[in-house]
């Protein structure tokens, strides 16, 4: 019932893994990213009562995440499991998987902390990408499609003699799915903070790392580095227990979740044809966040937005971002899965990603 459902290929995959072409609009908003804070507000911060009439759910990856406890929660969720979960338990993936089992996986795979549509990342990647240089050796480096078009950022890993790569745009139904091809084509990867990636990566058993320059956000951090190491101290380090975070990253990452292709048809309300959620889609979600953009509406106070402290102007930088468009036209590519889209070094006046 809005655009973020399908961000990342997250509806692309569900739709995959339930047996469908392509995805349909969502009776509900499902978390899209991986959160170190209670995901209810920051996920749907925009949508404060949209589950009390029962006709709508807030589907999370995860009951049983570190970051916050449901049943203190004053809003009702349904643990989904992450769309992650979904992807790397299809067929073709579980194939691949097994494929990729007697160590045709090679290199490290980095994934630094990124810039979106709201805050920016500040820091010296350079000294970063120098450091991982030294421990990780050459390297892949995943960029965010909000920073594959800033020349400091882009050079700054190339110059240090690394590969990069980006994943698409956040509305590229393979998404995901470029995702699972580059960590299974890696043997480690590596991020700067404790990420969503870095969860992925572990969930599937490969060996993780987070460390280096945490860098920086513009607007207030939703949580501090301290906080989040002390929370999942696991998840820390140059070398980690595999085992550990193998089984830490599946439960923060709802494995334990994951419905069958029928039941996931009926939860998503793609069983039946129903217009409510699609009139939400095109008219009255757009609304309600154009109204809280303006001052004028009414958003969960543990919104994101308001604890970074955006301000209208962030939005207003990319305001066609944020409108509907058509849901992706097919569901997640899986057999095989697409390649990562290569990253060359853009002109000091290429344009913003779109």
């Amino acid at each position: 019932m809005d655009i973020q459902n399908h961000f990342y290929g997250h509806t692309a995959v569900l739709a995959a893994y339930a047996g469908l072409f392509r995805p349909r609009h969502v009776a509900g908003l499902i978390q899209h990213g991986w959160t170190t804070v209670p995901p209810i507000p920051v996920n749907f911060g925009d949508f404060p009562n949209v589950e009390k009439s029962g006709r709508r759910q807030l589907f999370v990856w995860s009951h049983g995440s570190r970051a916050w406890d449901p049943g203190h929660s004053p809003r009702q969720s349904f643990a989904l499991g992450s769309p992650w979960a979904y992807l790397v338990s299809t067929d073709a993936a579980k194939r691949q998987l097994a494929g990729k089992a007697g160590g045709d996986a090679t290199g490290t795979l980095i994934m630094p902390l990124h810039s979106t549509r709201i805050v920016e990342v500040r820091g010296d990647q350079g000294s970063l990408a120098q450091e991982y240089l030294r421990d990780e050796g050459p390297s892949t480096v995943c960029l965010h499609v909000e920073d594959i078009h800033k020349p400091d950022i882009v050079s700054s890993w190339l110059d240090a003699g690394h590969r990069v790569v980006t994943a698409g745009p956040r509305h590229d139904p393979d998404f995901l799915s470029r995702i699972l091809a580059l960590v299974l084509a890696s043997e480690r990867v590596v991020a700067n903070r404790l990420m969503t990636p870095v969860l992925y990566a572990a969930s599937l058993g490969r060996d993780v790392a987070v460390y280096g320059d945490p860098l920086s956000i513009s607007g207030a951090e939703i949580h501090g580095q301290d906080a989040i190491r002390d929370l999942w101290p696991e998840l820390h380090g140059r070398s980690l227990d595999r085992g550990v975070t193998t089984d830490l990253a599946r439960a923060e990452l709802g494995f334990q979740h994951v419905l069958e292709p029928a039941e996931l048809r009926s939860a998503l309300g793609w069983s039946r044809r129903s217009p409510g959620p699609a009139v939400q889609y095109w008219a009255s979600a757009p609304m309600r966040k154009a109204l809280n953009v303006v001052g004028l509406g009414q958003r969960d106070p543990g919104s994101s937005e308001k604890q970074v402290g955006a301000s209208p102007l962030a939005w207003l930088k990319h305001p066609m971002s944020h409108l509907p468009r058509p849901l992706p036209a097919h569901a997640a590519a899986l057999d095989p899965l697409p390649a990562p889209i290569p990253v060359v070094r853009p002109s000091p006046t290429a344009p913003l990603a779109g």
